[in-house]
């Protein structure tokens, strides 16, 4: 709140018994000329003439302040202020200074009500800053990234599942194949029902066979439920870990153009693999605020957590589950909920990544019996236990498995069933492309000499170099080649020695195309891969 200051002017006298003896006469106050700063003033208590020190901050005259009784003063030697003698006044604000002299004196505060304060300060922190899932090592209280290689079981509960190849007509020189389509007939129909026994006989030995009838019965019906459910999709079968969920989980690609669904593991060497892992994992901690609970959840689009996963490839090709801690702007994870399929009497997820796979769960029990075996030429790896290190800052991630995976290779996703019995979960998945030698057509010819097939490139196809492993090299290229700015998708590398042979020169640049879902690479030289980059 400001205070109330009166103009001066000529004649008004001051604390000391001086007066005003100058002015301005074209500023008249009710005809008297109206004082500012600088003009003279006498003094009652030594003699001579002295000035008006000071003036109003905002209200001028000829370049020069007003006098008012707030801001002005005498340079006599008494400092004498001055007495107004009009009602003409001015509002000037406090200064911070004053304003902390006129602030009233905060009650004590008490040991209690700051320990209350500080708790409620912490509490409210805490609910910042809760995340999907942290490792065990973390204390109540402490959301930070681990620094240090841990173990998966130290985030809780997982799973590890691959997709099972559909089913094919069986023969002696086929790999292992496994039905996953629905029965034509009903439901039970095949199952011998109980005979018809007396009340005594019931009373005597109990009704046990109906019993084992009806449970029959049910099995066989959830199994046809769940298979009508994942129709035209593949079965996830578990390769590690413990399942989280009751039912069945199935993935199929999504729809191509003209309408034909298309199985994600179309083939053997082309299956999707998923991480799953479950919220507020066995509550590895004391302090249940830690975590986000399944109502704030459901109101999120992205959640941080302290762990997430990659699939990557071993030295022969096959996918491996590896974790990676991951601190505050690294640690945002999609939050989606599964919807109910009506068609499917099941629910559902589309993945918003290309090529789009839809998850399906049910919680039906399929009654397929997933052997170790799946039948896919590229076999799940679950290392026991899966290591989970820190994430470094910079891009080139130091990894134990290779390649190392880049940030832009998580694609996962906390799923959320209208199901209170499940708890939201995490799921990364990732589908392993299938190397294709489009009919060996960059093979090198093995009866031709080294310094042949580069001259045969000059007019024909590239070709790599003898002994080459183009599978791995395709699979390197894709996993941790650059990106091509052409619209294709297409990525390109630059190894360290000689891979083949393009346009009649050796070169260490590879190209690797994907097409529908399978890649194949060949060899080019540094100006078409500047050329793609640029």
């Amino acid at each position: 709140m400001g205070a109330m200051g009166f103009y001066l002017r000529v004649g008004d006298s001051t604390t000391c018994g001086g007066k005003i003896l100058t002015g301005d006469e074209t500023l008249s106050w009710y005809g008297v000329a109206g004082a500012r700063e600088g003009d003279l003033v006498s003094c009652g208590q030594h003699p001579g003439v002295y000035r008006i020190l000071g003036g109003t901050p905002d209200s001028w005259d000829n370049g020069r302040r007003l006098a008012g009784t707030l801001d002005s003063v005498s340079s006599c030697p008494c400092g004498a202020r001055f007495i107004q003698t009009i009602p003409d006044c001015y509002i000037r604000d406090d200064t911070p200074e004053e304003q902390a002299e006129k602030a009233p004196l905060p009650a004590p505060v008490t040991q209690l009500e700051q320990q209350e304060t500080g708790e409620k300060r912490l509490a409210e922190e805490r609910d910042r800053n809760r995340v999907f899932a942290k490792s065990c090592l973390r204390g109540e209280g402490c959301n930070d990234a681990g620094e240090a290689p841990e173990p998966h079981i130290n985030f809780g509960e997982m799973a590890f599942y691959q997709s099972v190849p559909p089913a094919e007509p069986a023969s002696d020189t086929d790999v292992p194949q496994y039905a996953q389509t629905a029965r034509k007939k009903k439901p039970g129909e095949d199952i011998p029902k109980p005979k018809q026994r007396s009340a005594l006989y019931k009373w005597l030995n109990g009704n046990h066979e109906e019993m084992d009838y009806q449970a029959a019965v049910a099995a066989a019906t959830s199994a046809a439920n769940a298979q009508a459910a994942v129709k035209g999709a593949s079965i996830f079968g578990l390769v590690g870990g413990r399942a989280i969920t009751p039912g069945t989980w199935a993935v199929k690609l999504g729809e191509m153009a003209g309408g034909a669904g298309r199985i994600a593991a179309s083939g053997p060497g082309a299956p999707v693999a998923a991480v799953v892992m479950g919220m507020m994992p066995g509550r590895l901690n004391d302090g249940e605020q830690d975590f986000i609970d399944r109502m704030r959840l459901e109101q999120m689009r992205e959640a941080p957590t302290r762990v997430r996963y990659t699939w990557e490839q071993d030295d022969k090709g096959n996918p491996v589950p590896h974790g990676w801690h991951t601190p505050p702007g690294k640690d945002r994870v999609r939050v989606r909920k599964m919807e109910w399929d009506s068609n499917r009497k099941a629910y559902t997820f589309t993945t918003e990544e290309e090529p789009r796979i839809t998850i399906i769960w049910t919680p039906d029990s399929s009654g397929v019996n997933v052997p170790s075996n799946t039948g896919n030429q590229n076999p799940v790896r679950i290392p026991n236990p899966v290591i989970v290190e820190p994430l470094p800052e910079n891009t080139g991630i130091e990894a134990t498995t290779s390649p190392a995976p880049e940030e832009k290779t998580f694609a996962d996703y906390i799923l959320i069933l209208p199901v209170l019995d499940i708890p939201p979960i995490y799921i990364y998945l990732s589908e392993n492309k299938t190397s294709f030698a489009h009919g060996y057509k960059h093979h090198p010819p093995k009866n031709k000499s080294w310094k042949d097939v580069i001259d045969s490139t000059k007019t024909g196809r590239a070709k790599f170099k003898q002994g080459a492993d183009i599978a791995s090299i395709d699979h390197d290229v894709w996993e941790t080649g650059t990106p091509t700015t052409n619209g294709q998708n297409w990525k390109v590398k630059e190894f360290d020695t000689v891979q083949g042979a393009y346009k009649g020169k050796e070169t260490s640049w590879v190209v690797t195309k994907e097409s529908q879902d399978t890649i194949h690479s060949h060899p080019i030289d540094a100006d078409v891969a500047r050329k793609l980059l640029k």
